[in-house]
């Protein structure tokens, strides 16, 4: 539950505070009503920090392919940030249940409840907005100027319904799976682009790099396919609502 809780409080109190005191209250309604109050991870189509990850090893083309350091460097960072914020994410999944709980009593006593999380909140928004900035600084100004060229354009964080553990799971699965599919692809292309670079250096013809390419033309071909698959297995995980939001998968 990494980002769920952040975002459902945000959203839940929001709705609460527009609501009646009075009365029972639908815990789960206040939630789907309000929305997610997406960040930069869901305008770029990654949702959340674990997602975004595997992402930008799956989304970004071939020649901007994240290098083994990126990787490392990346998964570090999300390591760090998911260690940092541990007892934040948990403060606030208590505060949660605890709503969960009163959810039969009023809105008032939901919204009292809720008001509590508000300082792990605020500090889990702070954390992520840094580690957005950190990925990117691993990032070169090729791979930052793509991935801003395909962000979703009609992408509005704050009506994309936060994405449950299941559909978490359910993405992660297909990148996974991706991964271990297109293995010999995927391999074979980064050796030819490592031969390119080895050849640029050392002055070979122009002929002689085109037959480089030449040689994985048909695992390109195949990878981009793969890609667009991939892509629309993610969407087709969304909700009507969160595709509604615009904010569909980067890549």
């Amino acid at each position: 539950m990494r980002r769920i809780a952040l975002f459902t409080l945000a959203a839940i109190s929001l709705a609460a505070c527009s609501r009646e005191t009075t009365g029972p209250t639908d815990f789960s309604d206040l939630a789907i009503e309000a929305g997610a109050f997406g960040t930069a991870f869901t305008a770029a189509g990654g949702y959340e920090a674990g997602i975004y990850e595997s992402r930008l090893s799956n989304g970004l083309p071939d020649e901007l392919k994240l290098s083994s350091e990126q990787k490392e460097k990346i998964k570090a960072l999300v390591k760090a940030f998911e260690e940092a914020t541990r007892a934040d994410r948990q403060a606030l999944r208590a505060i949660l249940n605890e709503a969960r709980e009163a959810g039969k009593g009023s809105r008032e006593e939901v919204k009292k409840i809720l008001a509590k999380g508000e300082p792990f909140r605020a500090r889990l928004a702070a954390a992520e907005a840094k580690l957005k900035a950190d990925i990117d600084a691993v990032l070169t100004p090729e791979q930052r100027a793509w991935i801003a060229a395909h962000a979703p354009k009609r992408c509005d964080p704050a009506k994309f319904p936060p994405l449950t553990e299941t559909q978490k799971e359910q993405i992660r699965a297909l990148e996974s799976a991706f991964e271990l599919a297109h293995k010999a692809d995927l391999d074979a292309v980064k050796a030819a682009f490592d031969q390119v670079k080895d050849a640029l250096k050392t002055g070979k013809s122009r002929a002689e790099i085109a037959k480089i390419f030449e040689s994985v033309k048909p695992a390109l071909e195949r990878l981009a396919s793969e890609r667009m698959k991939l892509r629309d297995g993610i969407a087709a995980i969304l909700t009507p609502e969160q595709k509604a939001s615009g904010c569909l998968p980067l890549g």
